[in-house]
């Protein structure tokens, strides 16, 4: 299969174009636009169309879009490949097996994921994606409940290729095996290269050769996850030494956020070696001048970058965040990318009629591209020119996520109103902000009468005096007239909090969990995290007001994404961590509608989440089917529930990703080593697994269960069925 190319495009010589061709003597610049691996395979972020609307109404029509990340999953899953990854996992035991010694931590971390292969097929990655592509598979949840499944095993392989711990679902870990905090780990092209292995094979097949095709002028990374960013060194490696004269420009929000964070400006360019320009804010106008300026002549290291606005270069490395007007901002290009290729059965489209947030106070908040306030600056997009580009995003899909920070209530109903008056007939979800006037001016009936299906809040904490802390602007007490003003005319409400802000009691962040617990007949999904201080925000700056002291990061965390800190009353150290200590079990697992999360239906924002609701309403869920026709079971089997014998006493005495990351978190604490190169001698040593025999139930999703002696589970019967129904809901629990 072919890297992907824009649907008519790239435009050359002789051939029509889609708009002006440049003035002023400048020259029409070929440029290549590439996202990379690993992220959100179910929908295109809405970077890379921005960019091209703009460059393409400057006359820069020469170009080609490469989603690398649809592409290179697409790649795997073929299943001569998917095969050969699954014969290689099954051969990775063999050998553990074999071993007279006994197993390393790395071996048994390694055969944990292995044992993810039993029960599929050479086809299954292949199947899983159809079934998310199929618009009735898809839509019944016992069959797209396997087609997660194979994901979640799937990834438990590609895992086997990358440093232990790195791989999480469709993201990254920010520390693992890898530091993704280090300038140290991810300026040293081994460690970018290890990440990156199960994407050699795509790399060689078809990403190296879509290069060579043309000698793109300017080749530009957009990466805007960090989960993106180890990956997309590893290309820009490969791009240089495919196009040794090209222009590589790194951008995105990730790109942003490593400069933003370095505690050295210098070490921007340490990480991104291989780029001659940065781009670490909005960059519509800075692409368009890079293209300019090499259609003049410019070339790498030349001077003439030096004046274009948001453009950090070596000479010039001080960052510069441009912040564009939304006014008379062109029209993003959707033609770009062939949606029919994405994991979803029809697209879901993200536009970005504001940039920014209108109320900008939050003290926790320190999100993209921020400079002195929590976020950037409000800009907001005439509901005029947002009609229009509705109507020619209307020409690939009628589902939108508004990607934006926060839309003002005027701004917003002045939106949906016109949603509701015009003919486009879309169905759209955003996060907003919890407006208590929401009642008080009917806006749910207005949302719901513009195509709004669902709507994201983050209603952070329980506690108004947290809330005050916070300077959410929001009282608590009012928060449920406005879920039931939403519930009232059909539309899903996804709440967001967290627990563990500075000077939060027990029972303040009880009650954060118990509000939801009230309320759960006003809600559909919801995700609570733990607080993580950043540098950027208010709360860091200022941190005497919230009653906390800053401490140093990791000894290996030059990038400090995160700050660590001491409470002054209590005199305890808060390092960002996964769970909240303080929050019983009952509390914590009792909110989840769904057992799934991002990418995926469940998720909070997920694209899924968002064609479930549009189908199934503000329940999410279709109602369970009644009586002795009931079809409860899967339309399609993409994945079996094998036992398999293991030569070990107990599958849970092998070393488990969590035992490394219970490493990583006190390596952290007492400021050891935490690059790549601090845990050869942890996972080199003897493991934990002790020889015998147990035979272990390989789930669904992947877990691993160690069953009762005596029962065989070959055998399909009502004992068997009863014992693996009970084994999957302890593990849930």
């Amino acid at each position: 299969m072919s890297v992907f190319v824009p649907l008519g495009m790239p435009r050359f010589e002789g051939e029509p174009d889609h708009g002006p061709r440049p003035g002023r003597g400048t020259v029409n610049t070929a440029y290549l636009l590439v996202n990379p691996p690993v992220t959100d395979p179910t929908t295109a972020y809405h970077s890379i169309p921005y960019l091209v609307g703009a460059a393409r109404a400057a006359g820069h029509t020469e170009y080609a879009c490469v989603d690398a990340n649809l592409d290179a999953f697409t790649h795997l899953a073929d299943p001569l490949r998917f095969g050969a990854t699954l014969a290689a996992a099954r051969s990775l035991r063999a050998e553990i097996e074999a071993r007279s010694a006994a197993p390393r931590r790395h071996d048994e971390i390694r055969y944990r994921q292995a044992l993810a292969a039993e029960g599929l097929t050479a086809t299954s990655a292949r199947d899983a994606i159809r079934v998310f592509q199929d618009p009735d598979l898809f839509y019944h949840p016992p069959t797209y409940a396997q087609a997660v499944a194979v994901t979640s095993r799937w990834w438990e392989l590609i895992a086997l290729e990358m440093p232990p711990g790195a791989a999480d679902g469709f993201s990254m870990r920010v520390k693992s095996a890898v530091n993704l905090c280090s300038t140290a780990d991810l300026s040293d092209p081994e460690v970018p290269a290890a990440v990156a292995r199960p994407f050699e094979g795509y790399f060689a097949d078809e990403f190296v050769p879509r290069l060579r095709e043309r000698p793109w002028a300017v080749v530009g990374l957009s990466v805007n996850y960090t989960s993106q960013l180890p990956v997309a060194l590893r290309m820009a490696r490969l791009i240089r030494t495919a196009l040794p004269d090209t222009v590589i420009v790194f951008g995105g929000t990730e790109v942003g956020d490593v400069v933003k964070y370095a505690s050295d400006p210098a070490a921007a360019w340490r990480v991104f070696q291989d780029a001659d320009l940065i781009v670490p804010g909005e960059g519509e106008t800075a692409l368009i001048g890079i293209l300019d300026a090499v259609g003049n002549g410019a070339v790498r290291g030349g001077d003439a970058f030096e004046g274009i606005g948001g453009v950090m270069t070596r000479k010039r490395p001080d960052p510069v965040i441009a912040y564009g007007s939304v006014d008379t901002l062109d029209s993003p290009a959707y033609d770009v990318w062939d949606w029919d290729r994405y994991w979803a059965p029809e697209p879901v489209i993200l536009y970005s009629p504001t940039r920014g947030c209108y109320w900008n106070k939050c003290t926790f908040c320190d999100y993209g591209l921020n400079t002195d306030r929590p976020t950037s600056p409000s800009r907001e997009r005439p509901v005029a020119a947002v009609l229009e580009d509705l109507r020619e995003v209307s020409r690939y899909g009628r589902t939108l996520y508004f990607a934006v920070d926060a839309m003002s209530p005027r701004y917003l109903r002045t939106l949906a109103a016109a949603l509701a008056e015009s003919s486009l007939d879309l169905r759209w979800s955003a996060e907003l902000r919890l407006e208590r006037t929401f009642p008080k001016r009917a806006v749910g009936e207005l949302l719901a009468a513009s195509g709004c299906v669902a709507v994201s809040f983050g209603y952070e904490s329980g506690s108004q005096r947290v809330l005050d802390l916070i300077d959410k602007g929001v009282k608590i007490d009012a928060v449920p007239d406005v879920l039931a003003e939403l519930a009232r005319n059909g539309i899903a409400a996804q709440m967001m909090g967290f627990t563990g802000f500075p000077t939060e009691t027990r029972d303040e962040a009880l009650a954060t969990y118990e509000f939801l617990q009230d309320h759960e007949k006003l809600w559909t999904t919801a995700g609570i995290g733990l607080f993580a201080l950043t540098p950027g925000s208010i709360v860091a700056k200022d941190p005497g007001r919230f009653g906390i002291d800053l401490l140093p990061t990791s000894a290996s965390d030059d990038i400090r994404r995160y700050v660590p800190w001491r409470d002054r009353t209590s005199g305890e150290v808060h390092w960002p961590e996964s769970e909240d200590p303080r929050v019983p079990r009952e509390h914590s697992a009792g909110f989840r509608r769904t057992s799934f999360d991002r990418p995926f239906v469940g998720g909070i924002d997920a694209a899924h989440t968002l064609l479930y609701h549009a189908r199934f309403g503000r329940g999410l869920m279709p109602e369970a089917p009644e009586g002795p026709g009931r079809d409860e079971e899967p339309r399609v089997r993409l994945v079996e529930e094998p036992v398999v014998t293991i030569p070990f006493a107990s599958i849970e005495g092998l070393t488990g990703v969590d035992d490394l990351m219970a490493q990583v978190s006190r390596r952290s604490r007492e400021h050891l080593d935490t690059t790549s190169g601090g845990y050869g001698e942890w996972l080199d040593g003897t493991g934990t697994a002790r020889p015998g025999s147990c035979g272990v139930l390989v789930l669904a999703h992947g877990d691993l269960v160690e069953v009762p002696a005596g029962v065989d589970f070959t055998a399909d019967n009502a004992l068997t069925r009863a014992l693996r129904l009970m084994l999957a809901t302890q593990v849930r629990a």
